[in-house]
């Protein structure tokens, strides 16, 4: 019995720990290609970023095990941020800092 409450808590912490960036970056990735760009969508995406938190995190428990856990939840993060940044990389995206008006 201890067993599968060692693993549980440790799938709940990887959807906790890794589920927020994941969260943050798959509402950032819905919200970059609207029509008015992301100004038009950051308040959504930040209003939904807790419910998608949520579902990571309880998706997080249906894995058969702790280590594929951190590893999917590891790896979607990963390609979440690469999409995130590889179009910045490629000099098709200004960055954040360079896009504000001057003051």
């Amino acid at each position: 019995m201890s067993g599968a409450t060692d693993a549980m808590g440790t799938k709940w912490l990887a959807g906790t720990l890794l589920g927020l960036p994941l969260a943050v970056a798959l509402c950032t990735l819905a919200i970059l290609w609207l029509p008015g760009g992301w100004e038009t969508g950051v308040v959504a995406a930040v209003v939904t970023c807790l419910p998608v938190w949520v579902a990571i995190i309880s998706c997080s428990l249906l894995f058969r095990s702790s280590a594929s856990a951190w590893l999917w939840l590891g790896g979607a993060n990963l390609l979440c941020f690469g999409a995130l940044w590889a179009p910045r990389l490629a000099g098709a995206a200004p960055a954040a800092l360079s896009a504000l008006p001057a003051s």
